[in-house]
């Protein structure tokens, strides 16, 4: 059996930085929307917002931005497996048309919103998941995991029949 090593007394102990377990990596996540849409504006800081228990809820404030700080806060339930990676890039690009466009959802606003490459699955993704973010049960159904935008693409257009069989 080896010996484990002896520190020396005047070796400085490392600080040992635990980091909350998270499953997107919300830094990277918005580097990539910012460097694919934004990078003409400076990065905004995206963090995760503080978990508020509940157990249902009517609605969900999923991001939202403050333009006082420039900050982009996240909903901490999309820091979950079941949230597919280019949902929450989705609301990060929201936040930062808000950055960029103001604080009203018109026409401009909405019409810049339809730029994100995964517009129409995110929808998609947040029609058919809303009562899971919100707590409730619809038919016990667990929200849809999607791995990959591709692996949306098939999911989100796959057909109940074959249509070749005729009823």
């Amino acid at each position: 059996m080896a010996a484990m090593p002896v520190r020396r007394p005047d070796t400085p102990l490392i600080p040992l930085s635990f980091t909350e377990a998270t499953h997107h990596h919300l830094e990277s996540l918005a580097d990539d929307v910012h460097r694919t849409y934004f990078s003409k504006y400076p990065p905004l800081p995206v963090r995760w917002g503080q978990q508020i228990s509940r157990k249902k809820r009517r609605s969900i404030r999923l991001g939202s931005y403050n333009h006082h700080t420039a900050e982009v806060r996240i909903h901490p339930m999309l820091n979950s497996r079941s949230v597919p990676r280019i949902f929450v890039e989705s609301v990060i690009y929201h936040e930062y048309l808000h950055h960029v466009l103001g604080p009203h959802h018109n026409r401009r606003f909405h019409q810049a919103e339809r730029k994100f490459r995964y517009h129409r699955e995110a929808q998609e993704w947040i029609r058919r998941n809303l009562f899971f973010l919100l707590g409730r049960k619809r038919g016990m159904r667990r929200p849809v995991v999607l791995e990959s935008p591709r692996a949306v693409q098939v999911s989100l257009f796959a057909l109940e029949q074959p249509l070749d069989r005729q009823a």
